[in-house]
């Protein structure tokens, strides 16, 4: 485990390096929207799933922007982001087995392996961060 400022150092660059992650994925679902569905998600191509595309893309250039507005005025905010967004695509995931939504099968969906890597990423800095802060309490008190 690092020091309790360390691991806020390393939470900050993280959600920093996330942000970007964001906003290349944003303007891949965006301005590049016909390339990435076609090469990366390898989705058959209609109004709808390029429409639906399209609107997770303003999303994720939204939280690109949120998360560096984050790492410049509000640090001590990282560790908490990069625990909250494992935990919002959790919630969709439960959101999707709750309303009955079947598991897409007409697609390879190759994103999900890189958002596997993105939510491990957050969640071990995030915990790590508030291990860190859990010991430095202990230490000073």
């Amino acid at each position: 485990m690092f020091k309790k400022q360390t691991a806020l150092k390393i939470a900050v660059i993280t959600l920093g390096v996330i942000a970007c992650v964001d906003i290349i994925r944003g303007l891949m679902h965006t301005f590049f929207i016909m390339y990435a569905s076609e090469n990366i998600a390898q989705m058959t191509q209609t109004p709808d799933t390029l429409n639906l595309m399209n609107t997770f893309g303003i999303a994720n250039l939204l939280s690109g922007v949120t998360y560096i507005l984050i790492v410049k005025k509000a640090k001590e905010l990282s560790p908490y982001m990069l625990l909250i967004i494992p935990l919002t695509y959790f919630v969709g995931i439960i959101s999707l087995n709750v309303t009955g939504v079947a598991a897409m099968q007409t697609s390879a969906w190759n994103g999900q392996y890189m958002l596997y890597v993105y939510w491990t990423v957050c969640t071990v800095v995030g915990v790590n961060y508030f291990i860190s802060a859990s010991r430095h309490k202990k230490q000073t008190t």
